[in-house]
């Protein structure tokens, strides 16, 4: 199902965590969702773009595991949204194991508006 943008980030704010673009405020309790904008491509017709469909980064930033990412996979699953399989990439923080389990997510723009 295409999606846009704010119906994304609605669907990811229901899920109670907070949701930052781009970076998190410096302290930020985990864990917290993070998007950022990736690329784009453009679906055109006679020459001309009809559709934007920009590519989103979803991060989940958490001390937990993999079992955290359940409530999101779940809610993108209800509202049948494609995704790319969650990868998670580790660092330390603070002597903590922090995991961004990140995955990315197609949305639609209708330029003709």
């Amino acid at each position: 199902m295409w999606i846009s943008l704010s119906e994304l980030l609605t669907i990811v704010k229901s899920l109670g965590l907070p949701v930052f673009r781009n970076n998190a405020p410096k302290n930020t309790d985990y864990p917290y969702y993070v998007y950022s904008y990736v690329g784009q491509t453009d679906k055109k017709a006679s020459g001309k773009i009809f559709k934007s469909l920009p590519l989103y980064q979803i991060s989940l930033y958490t001390a937990g595991t993999e079992k955290d990412l359940k409530p999101i996979i779940s809610k993108l699953d209800e509202y049948r949204i494609p995704f790319k399989g969650f990868r998670p990439i580790q660092g330390d923080e603070n002597d903590a194991t922090i995991t961004n389990f990140f995955t990315y997510v197609r949305c639609v723009e209708d330029v003709t508006k």
